[in-house]
């Protein structure tokens, strides 16, 4: 089988990419021009540089694929132009799923968001029946991808389409970081942790890789599934950070008032400097809904892996270390040396 994967260099994109690898297949392997491509590094994949937008860039990239993964997206929690994230995350995917059709590819594996569903409240998890609910908050990144979803759900009447959702993911390859890769490093070399008053579903980034390769494999057309496993409130994910060196920080848990404020002053600022936000109210807003998920009909229908998430932290840290992102040698060593 040969496959396309757009977002390729990505966080989840390149850990699908060496999933397919790994069960035998060929891979052309789509990337922005210029982007970073260091996930890509040594993998035996054919790669493209191109822009999902591109229709008719889109159409030879899907010539002679049997499926495609499509990944790319604008993650952010801010950006100058939000119409351009618009442009990538929703007329692209109605871009790339056209390229599929008029290729006649078997199955497009769509990638969602976890923003799609999450934002129920405090302890109610999402399902994949869960409305929207992150509308509200303003964040423009979640309006996107829920139009997206839409777009993909509608494609499902002429192409054979299944929907995948992402949680929060955790492992090697978060080039960013993430908003998570981002609180691990700063659980390891601050000497005191603040963190968001909020829970969210983790899993390992593999495990979700493995899930867009079971969605191809056994999903049903048209359907959902979130890939996840385990929810966790930002402390608890500190502290399991922590307790794998055996590192002691005071870990505080940031007020909403406290973090609404910051969150406009951090906006402000990026509005005035050019430079991409901390945090902003809208994140502060989603924090306080909570981003916990069920999980279970992946695993049931899909046999979605569940790798304990203290290896899934041990490697992600691990990756961190090698790739230059701990600049302290002694704390460095002791993080490969628990590797070892």
């Amino acid at each position: 089988m040969k496959a396309l994967v757009t977002g390729a260099a990505g966080f989840i994109g390149s850990n699908v990419v060496r999933a397919l690898l790994g069960a035998g297949h060929a891979v052309r392997a789509l990337h922005l021009p210029g982007e970073d491509v260091r996930n890509l590094a040594g993998l035996d994949v054919e790669r493209v540089a191109g822009d999902v937008t591109d229709g008719p860039a889109m159409r030879r990239a899907a010539a002679g694929c049997d499926r495609v993964f499509h990944l790319a997206a604008i993650y952010a929690l801010w950006t100058r132009d939000p119409e351009r994230m618009r442009r990538v995350n929703v007329d692209g995917t109605r871009t790339v799923l056209e390229a599929a059709r008029a290729a006649g590819v078997e199955r497009v594996v769509y990638t969602s968001s976890i923003a799609r569903f999450g934002g129920q409240g405090r302890g109610r998890r999402a399902t994949e029946e869960s409305p929207f609910a992150l509308g509200p908050t303003g964040d423009g990144y979640s309006r996107s991808k829920f139009e997206a979803h839409e777009v993909a759900r509608a494609f499902a009447g002429d192409v054979d389409v299944v929907i995948v959702a992402p949680t929060g993911p955790i492992g090697p390859g978060d080039v960013g970081p993430t908003p998570t890769g981002r609180l691990l490093l700063r659980a390891l070399t601050m000497p005191v942790v603040v963190v968001p008053d909020s829970a969210t579903n983790f899993a390992d980034v593999r495990d979700m890789a493995r899930g867009h390769l079971l969605a191809a494999e056994r999903g049903r057309r048209g359907e959902s599934y979130l890939l996840g496993h385990v929810d966790l409130t930002a402390v608890e994910l500190a502290r399991e950070a922590l307790a794998l060196y055996g590192l002691r920080r005071a870990i505080v848990r940031a007020p909403f008032p406290l973090a609404q404020a910051a969150g406009h002053a951090s906006l402000a600022a990026a509005r005035l400097l050019g430079r991409a936000p901390l945090f902003t109210p809208a994140a502060v807003r989603i924090a306080r809904l909570g981003l916990t998920a069920d999980c279970s009909k992946a695993v049931r229908e899909l046999g979605l892996p569940q790798t304990p998430i203290r290896t899934a932290l041990r490697d992600a840290l691990t990756w961190f270390a090698q790739n230059g992102y701990l600049t302290d040698g002694a704390l460095k060593r002791k993080v490969l040396a628990a590797a070892a």
